[in-house]
């Protein structure tokens, strides 16, 4: 009869911690195109009417894009490239700040491939691209403004390339890269960050399974990134064995951007963290996945609408996600998808149904041109204005999916800054050769900040549980609460 009772009440803590702790996404796929060798997606708004379009890389075969109408995706490529390469990569970015997004891609360097740029002309993607590199290929790449000038410089890393940015001069990139660094060449990501919040893009780059450093940071001086990287991880060891994607985010809520790495290299290998602590990286990873799943691209995203970010990763067979559970992530994924594809992973909200409007608020200090948004991917930019005047936007480059933006005039000492946008409670996840996965996440769900006392007339039908379903009687500290009973709804107080 005790074992009984004890084996019932172990179920209904089970089945109420899975309730809790897991993501919205439905395993299932709603729109399929299918379509070989994908190696990267990308979503970007390219005509601004307000809902996200999907690019898709391949190799040895056109590039895709997909337009969304009206919130589902075409049942066929809207555009096409003209061009095949060896493409490995893309991203979207505004080149030239004329609000509209283009599209670059990296196309690997060995097999004869250049990293390309396919012009976006007032809401549409040209076939032939009208930017080629002369002398560089890669397998990835990012979007940054490294000098600080308000326009996004283009980074690369490729297989046996050292990593290079192509400035970009008023508009317009070099065809051969100013800098590249000098230290080493096999690599397989990369992307920006300002690691320890001193209003610069350092470049963060990894590796593929060789005797160097797993990631790398080459630190941004003043706009100049150093050719040596100053801050460097273990070497690939056991289960670590290479750095095959990037995900940048505050996973602990602290105030510095962590580096999270998807890890594969052609066989099953443990992802992993680097915990920011004051702007540096400790050696040797502070977190280390339970799973050894082959993994490729990924991304920290908020999936479940909890306020802190989640990791998604592509893996050669089945997506799959880590949740946050509040100050760190979960080592065992709650969340996979139900068919196995390819490489490529990205999130965005495709029917707009889980939007929300954010204002955020910065102030100047007379020096400082970069500045992070509080909630990312950007779904939409309204305005930017500095003392409540609105800059145009050839003044300013933006990052829209990694959440970053500068400024080509330094605003004043003293001076508000306020950015309008929406971003989304509601993320869909797009993966491989091409799945889209919805999220299901409860439509009642909130962003609110709400004292004990304020949810007083909530609580004449209700009660209020913490996540560990404990009943709470006292004021409510930041986190995420659940109101049951007449009202029955998720409440976040921040």
């Amino acid at each position: 009869m005790e074992r009984e009772v004890i084996r019932k009440v172990f179920l209904l803590f089970l089945s109420v911690f899975l309730v809790l702790f897991s993501l919205p996404l439905d395993p299932n796929p709603s729109w399929y195109y299918p379509c070989s060798a994908p190696r990267d997606l990308a979503f970007g708004d390219i005509d601004n009417d307000g809902y996200l379009d999907l690019a898709i890389a391949r190799e040895n075969e056109v590039n895709y894009l997909f337009k969304n109408l009206g919130g589902r995706l075409d049942s066929f490529p809207s555009w096409q490239s003209n061009d095949v390469d060896v493409t490995i990569s893309c991203a979207f970015g505004d080149v030239d700040n004329d609000g509209y997004l283009d599209l670059a891609v990296g196309n690997y360097g060995l097999a004869g491939g250049r990293v390309k740029l396919y012009k976006n002309q007032n809401g549409n993607l040209n076939p032939e691209p009208q930017w080629v590199a002369e002398n560089v290929g890669a397998v990835a790449i990012a979007w940054g403004d490294v000098n600080n000038d308000g326009y996004l410089d283009l980074a690369t890393c490729d297989l046996f390339g050292y990593p290079a940015v192509f400035y970009n001069q008023n508009g317009q990139l070099e065809r051969r890269p100013s800098w590249q660094a000098q230290d080493y060449n096999l690599d397989l990501s990369c992307a920006f960050i300002d690691i320890d919040n001193d209003g610069w893009l350092d470049l963060v780059v990894g590796n593929v399974n060789w005797n160097i450093p797993l990631i790398r940071v080459y630190k941004n001086n003043n706009g100049v990134l150093e050719r040596r990287a100053s801050i460097v991880s273990c070497k690939p060891q056991g289960n670590l064995i290479s750095a095959d994607g990037i995900g940048i985010g505050d996973v602990d809520n602290d105030g510095y951007l962590d580096i999270f790495v998807s890890n594969y290299m052609n066989q099953p290998a443990k992802n992993y963290g680097f915990i920011n602590r004051n702007g540096r990286i400790d050696t040797f990873p502070n977190w280390l996945s339970s799973d050894e799943n082959a993994s490729v691209r990924s991304y920290l995203a908020d999936l479940d609408g909890d306020l802190d970010l989640d990791y998604i990763c592509a893996n050669e067979g089945r997506a799959m996600a880590y949740e946050n559970t509040g100050s760190s992530l979960n080592p065992t994924p709650v969340w996979y998808s139900n068919v196995s594809s390819q490489w490529g992973i990205a999130v965005a909200d495709i029917d707009n149904d889980g939007q929300e409007l954010k204002v955020d608020t910065f102030y100047g200090d007379g020096q400082r041109k970069l500045f992070y948004l509080k909630r990312r991917p950007v779904q939409r930019l309204l305005e930017i204005r500095v003392n409540n005047n609105p800059i145009p936007v050839s003044d300013y480059a933006i990052n829209l999916y990694e959440g970053f933006f500068t400024f080509k005039n330094t605003p004043p000492q003293n001076s508000l800054i306020t950015v309008s946008y929406y971003y989304s409670f509601d993320l869909d996840v797009a993966f491989g050769g091409c799945y889209l996965f919805l999220n299901r996440r409860a439509p009642e769900i909130k962003e609110v900040s709400k004292s004990f006392r304020t949810l007083k007339d909530e609580r004449k039908a209700s009660e209020i549980y913490n996540i560990l379903g404990e009943k709470i009687k006292k004021d409510l500290k930041k986190g995420v609460y659940f109101l049951k009973g007449k009202v029955n709804k998720k409440i976040i107080v921040k």
